[in-house]
């Protein structure tokens, strides 16, 4: 089957329309305007996010995604800084003197502390943390969780296991360890499982490499379980499917029919 998420600038400027599982209750539908020169780190991060029930629009430019901003409006924007051509800085001072972002939030994906001209904006430092992204999108476009007729709120389920899956975005061995891992995890109920997605590919602080010497990391794609305990380790790229299957069956039983 085709990958929609074309690598090819041209393509890029193509929203992604699929969506392969239902938005989860803390989640409203968004639509997003995803921005990353890097064809394989582009790829993997519009993938994920597509899987996590987003309306991604990918753009391999800061000057293409003001183009997809003159065509439409978009909830919010995660954009990398530093961009092949114009930076994300430039592309939200645009987008900003524009009117754009009246009623569109913005997060800066960054390696540098200090990146001029982002004042005021969301500033998440690479590599980030999936789990931290989701949350910080959720809170940049103002989602809460429903709330039940009458009032009440839907407590959120804590989930029954925890896995972290290194990669390297540069690397198509984890590109195909990310895309059977969401395989393998599709029948099971998403709010069971948290799972983080780290690149390694261009380090980060000290809490950053604590993490890859608690997991034991010696080669990317490598995917951890951390709870419940014991840990366990998968490596490579999750090919064949049986021994994620097999993880995830221990934990969570078998999927719904449903």
């Amino acid at each position: 089957m085709t990958d929609p998420l074309s690598t090819e600038p041209e393509a890029a400027a193509t929203p992604i329309k699929r969506r392969r599982f239902p938005v989860q209750l803390d989640r409203l539908p968004t639509k997003m305007l995803y921005v990353e020169d890097d064809d394989d780190s582009r790829d993997m991060v519009a993938e994920v996010l597509v899987d996590a029930g987003f309306d991604v629009t990918a753009s391999c430019s800061a000057e293409i995604a003001l183009e997809h901003l003159n065509n439409g409006h978009f909830d919010i924007i995660v954009t990398d800084y530093n961009l092949t051509g114009e930076t994300g800085g430039w592309l939200v001072g645009k987008a900003s003197s524009l009117g754009y972002l009246d009623t569109t939030a913005v997060i800066v994906l960054t390696s540098e502390r200090h990146p001029p001209g982002l004042e005021g904006y969301p500033l998440l430092r690479k590599p980030v943390d999936f789990g931290v992204l989701l949350a910080s999108i959720s809170e940049a476009v103002g989602q809460i969780v429903p709330a039940e007729p009458g009032g009440r709120r839907i407590a959120a389920r804590k989930p029954d296991l925890d896995l972290v899956l290194y990669v390297t975005s540069t690397s198509q061995e984890s590109q195909k360890a990310i895309r059977n891992l969401h395989r393998a995890l599709k029948p099971f109920d998403k709010e069971r499982v948290h799972l983080t997605i780290i690149d390694v590919a261009n380090g980060g602080d000290d809490a950053w490499y604590q993490s890859l010497e608690d997991d034991r990391i010696i080669v990317t794609p490598t995917l951890v379980k951390k709870t419940p305990g014991p840990k366990a380790w998968i490596v490579g790229t999750l090919t064949p499917i049986d021994a994620v299957e097999e993880l995830l069956l221990s934990v969570l039983g078998e999927p719904d029919s449903a």
